[in-house]
């Protein structure tokens, strides 16, 4: 279970960063654990507003005018600033995440946005992780390997091009995608905690080759752990390291 393999009782704060998953990721780990812990799931950018099924309390405009202390049940706590005309979510900022979590027996935070796009390149003004974050979680979705290189595919699309050295409508590489995840300008930038690549959608034969062949060539010495598998089918395995 990715939970146990996240070590949840161990490791409580939990940010996500990239593209291909994250939304999926966050409350496929808050489910697992939410009829035994009280979790805080937020952002320090934009998120979805989820059905609401999926979280037993939301504070659309929280102002830190009350404590979550006096609310001892388990369950999902979603805890934002406001909401955008199109009903995104605004986040809160690093320093509310930090204060807000020891409240919390875990918290799940999504630290950048892709605007639902496979891939996505880095800013520094969107490094987001808070310092209170146990685990950073870069997510990567290997089916994006062959996508035309163009902003229909790639939110900050300029960044993608300038830390991979590729060019407009060329195809997504292995090259690329290696370089997103090394780059002290790619996935970990801002990261804090633990460093695990969560590589997504690993779910025909050929993703599961050409997943391998990525693993092979990384930098995996600058990484915690490596995870593969498929958040559709909810099956995962561990390929490098432990936390």
């Amino acid at each position: 279970m990715l939970s146990d393999m996240l070590k949840l009782d161990k490791y409580k704060n939990i940010a996500l960063v990239g593209a291909g998953g994250k939304t999926t990721l966050i409350y496929r780990l808050a489910e697992k654990i939410r009829p035994v812990k009280k979790i805080l799931v937020s952002s320090t950018t934009m998120f979805l507003e989820p059905h609401e099924s999926r979280y037993d309390f939301i504070d659309y405009s929280y102002r830190e005018d009350y404590s979550f202390d006096v609310m001892p049940e388990n369950g999902i706590y979603i805890v934002c600033n406001g909401r955008t005309p199109d009903n995104n979510l605004l986040g809160l900022g690093r320093e509310e995440v930090a204060r807000l979590s020891g409240h919390f027996d875990n918290s799940i935070i999504e630290c950048d946005y892709s605007m639902g796009r496979p891939l996505k390149g880095f800013r520094q003004s969107e490094a987001g992780v808070p310092d209170s974050t146990d685990i950073t979680v870069g997510v990567l979705d290997i089916e994006a390997l062959g996508l035309e290189i163009k902003s229909d595919n790639i939110f900050h699309l300029d960044r993608f091009i300038e830390v991979t050295g590729s060019r407009i409508y060329s195809m997504v590489t292995l090259d690329n995608m290696k370089s997103i995840i090394d780059s002290p300008e790619g996935l970990f930038m801002g990261a804090r905690g633990k460093k695990v690549l969560f590589i997504n959608k690993v779910e025909k034969h050929i993703d599961f080759e050409l997943m391998k062949r990525l693993v092979e060539i990384i930098d995996k010495d600058r990484l915690d752990m490596v995870i593969a598998g498929s958040l559709f089918y909810d099956r995962y395995s561990i390929l490098y390291g432990g936390i």
